[in-house]
């Protein structure tokens, strides 16, 4: 007779031929170890099964039976039972080893970003298609049975234990399967808060079931919190059975009705009335991602999809000291031309890197990538402005659109959206009118806080302190002229937060980001960039999971799909919260959008922690390497290169890095960096831990 050891299994003790490394983990159907396998020379997961499924020959038989199935469920994203084995009268199944982070630890107040939701609904479903069409009905479908690998592969667990779905078979044996469940006779088979409405009732469980499971399971990951509320098992049972939950846009606004839509299909209490089957929700969110990634920028522009980089406008007057006004009118016209969601958009900083050199549209458009560049020069003398614009499809050096704008200071932000409005009606001149004023903002009322926000902005983005200090003496100036001057807020906050980690950590200088960065944020309604500094100085200064900075980034991206700088904020951000997808994907974004800007140490250093959180040492060095080439007096870089370095064994060069990180910062020590860091634990455990290796202070 089979039963459960008295006592856990030991690392070095052995089950058959397994030794076993180290427990994982016990729960209703078993304890779990992580076990090697000598023969085969691999790593993998041993479930020790309880004494009353081992002790039943008939539910032992059935157990052998649907292994047998279940083994042959040859599937990426399911878990493999190898097999079913005994020793000493022990019995236990053998399965794949899988190693990252269940979706219990990516369930996040708020909810994650859709990508990402899709990135894991979409493999969850066909992982399910998969085990229905084979007859195997999970019945437990829930967070902690989900798995995301270090690789970022969604791997369903426990389809080892699922019983095979009854088909045709007689009804009082289903219904007998499923109040005499493998986990505790006479209990109903599933984790209440997952269950429909049909287990609750100890009816038979199918295909549909997993999907009522999997509708509560993708509204938690959206909204951070579970559909069907309770304050136990009875209450939540009772609401599944009677209540219908808030619409998930009712929970989160920004999420679109098609997701609603299908959620709300699955919870329908009928099973009837749901999906039928869990291709019907593979195809449905496939459709939806299809949807929205028609609406947003690509990394890879496809060649239909219109994309400009906007060059320095040559700056025509007498007086050069108005060079930063050509440029500021350039910086105007980028911002309006980003709020265009079909549009991809070339940054400023980027396009800037060709200021005063001899400009070739066709090199120019080869090298960012683009179909269109637009050219022109400002005029200024006294009180009137004439700024003249052309727009020349690289490929062919054709002018597509060319024309000249003349007005006074005082008309100075109406020319501006002019030019704006009239490049986009050149690139697609189909559009409607309400699309193209998408491309309007609010500005300020005062020309003169304006003024000296274009002569602050050069200076904002070198990261320098001698910089910052001169760019707050010109920002502060213009707030105290426009109070609620949203984008000179966020600009303070910036300089604030570069004075602070470069200028001895005071308390003082960070207090003053936080604060103007809440400014920027509560101004800046619809100005994408003053949410997208604000956003970040406040995950900085207030935590990364302060639910405002999170938010702040995700409008700035929505209000400005081409903003490069909001994705390189929230891949540090996302890569912060151990979300290493999204950061991945924001950082490569940003890089796309601005592959020469002076700011891309900022993508890359959201790469590096992200990988690094994942295990990917190789790719983690190589971000860090380059964020640290970019921006050489930075400490941040260097040492995720030497964690990095360190990972891979690449002792000397890590210890290059570590010599270089204390030239930097002579003060490092490891419990600072730790403290100091808004990040989870987990993210940078493997930082500090390599850092000690190298022998850096505690």
């Amino acid at each position: 007779m089979g039963y459960i050891l008295s006592m856990p299994l030991t690392p070095g003790s052995r089950l058959g031929p397994y030794e076993i490394v180290a427990p994982l983990g016990a729960g209703g159907m078993g304890e779990v170890y992580r076990a090697h396998d000598p023969r085969l020379k691999r790593d993998i997961a041993i479930k020790v099964l309880p004494a009353d499924v081992t002790s039943s020959p008939d539910r032992l038989a059935r157990l052998e039976r649907e292994a047998t199935t279940v083994a042959g469920l040859n599937h990426p994203n399911i878990v493999v039972l190898h097999s079913i084995e005994e020793d000493g009268g022990t019995r236990f199944l053998t399965m794949e080893l899988v190693e990252g982070r269940s979706l219990v630890e990516l369930v996040t107040p708020g909810g994650l970003p859709l990508a990402q939701l899709l990135d894991l609904g979409i493999p969850l479903a066909d992982a399910l298609v998969a085990a229905h069409e084979k007859g195997v009905v999970h019945r437990d479908v829930k967070p902690a049975n989900v798995m995301v690998t270090r690789e970022g592969r969604v791997k369903v667990l426990d389809f080892g234990l699922a019983r095979l779905a009854q088909v045709g078979s007689d009804p009082q044996e289903t219904q007998s399967s499923t109040a005499a469940p493998l986990s505790a006779t006479g209990e109903v088979m599933g984790t209440v808060p997952y269950m429909a409405p049909e287990q609750i009732r100890g009816e038979g469980a199918d295909v549909r079931s997993d999907l009522f499971s999997f509708g509560i399971l993708v509204y938690e990951l959206a909204t951070g919190r579970r559909p069907f509320a309770g304050k136990n098992s009875w209450e939540i049972g009772s609401a599944i059975l009677r209540d219908s939950p808030p619409p998930l846009t009712s929970v989160r606004s920004d999420l679109p009705p098609d997701l609603e839509r299908i959620v709300g299909r699955c919870l329908e209490k009928p099973p009837r009335e749901r999906f039928q089957t869990a291709l019907d929700v593979a195809n449905e969110l496939r459709g939806l991602r299809r949807t929205l990634e028609s609406m947003t920028p690509s990394l890879r522009v496809p060649q239909d999809r219109p994309s400009i980089a906007v060059l320095p406008f040559a700056n025509l007057g007498e007086d050069r000291e108005q060079e930063y006004f050509a440029d500021g009118i350039v910086a105007e016209i980028i911002t309006g031309l980003s709020r265009i969601k079909w549009l991809f958009v070339i940054s400023r900083n980027s396009t800037f890197t060709y200021k005063g050199r001899p400009v070739d549209v066709k090199t120019v458009g080869r090298e960012l990538g683009v179909r269109y560049v637009l050219e022109g020069s400002v005029r200024r003398s006294g009180n009137h402005v004439r700024v003249t614009g052309e727009l020349i499809e690289s490929a062919t050096a054709r002018q597509v659109w060319a024309d000249r704008f003349d007005g006074t200071m005082g008309e100075i932000f109406a020319l501006q959206d002019a030019i704006t409005m009239s490049v986009i009606g050149a690139v697609e001149p189909t559009l409607r009118k309400a699309e193209i004023e998408r491309a309007r903002r609010k500005r300020p009322d005062s020309l003169d806080a304006y003024d000296l926000f274009l002569r602050a902005l050069p200076l904002v983005g070198t990261s320098m302190p001698e910089d910052a200090d001169r760019a707050l003496e010109l920002l502060e100036e213009a707030i105290r002229l426009e109070p609620d001057y949203a984008i000179a807020h966020g600009c303070i906050a910036w300089c604030h937060e570069q004075r602070y980690l470069r200028g001895g950590l005071r308390a003082e200088v960070r207090a003053a980001a936080r604060e103007h960065a809440h400014a920027a944020i509560r101004s800046g309604g619809d100005d994408a960039m003053a949410l997208a500094l604000g956003g970040f100085v406040l995950a900085v200064t207030d935590g990364c999971f302060e639910a405002s900075a999170i938010d702040a980034l995700d409008r700035a991206i929505a209000l400005s799909p081409s903003l490069a700088l909001a994705f390189g904020f929230s891949s540090i951000v996302r890569a912060w919260r151990g979300d290493a997808a999204t950061a991945i994907e924001h950082a490569k974004i940003a890089i796309r959008l601005s592959p020469h800007d002076p700011l891309i140490h900022i993508p890359y250093i959201g790469l590096a922690h992200a990988h690094l959180s994942i295990g990917q040492w190789a790719d983690a060095a190589d971000a860090a390497r380059r964020a640290s080439q970019v921006n050489p007096r930075f400490s941040v870089p260097v040492y995720l290169l030497a964690a990095a370095l360190t990972r891979l064994g690449r002792i000397a060069e890590a210890k290059s890095a570590a010599v270089r990180l204390l030239e930097l910062q002579p003060g490092f020590t490891i419990s600072d960096m730790v403290a100091g860091h808004p990040v989870k634990v987990e993210v940078l455990a493997s930082v500090a831990d390599a850092l000690r290796e190298l022998g850096l202070p505690e």
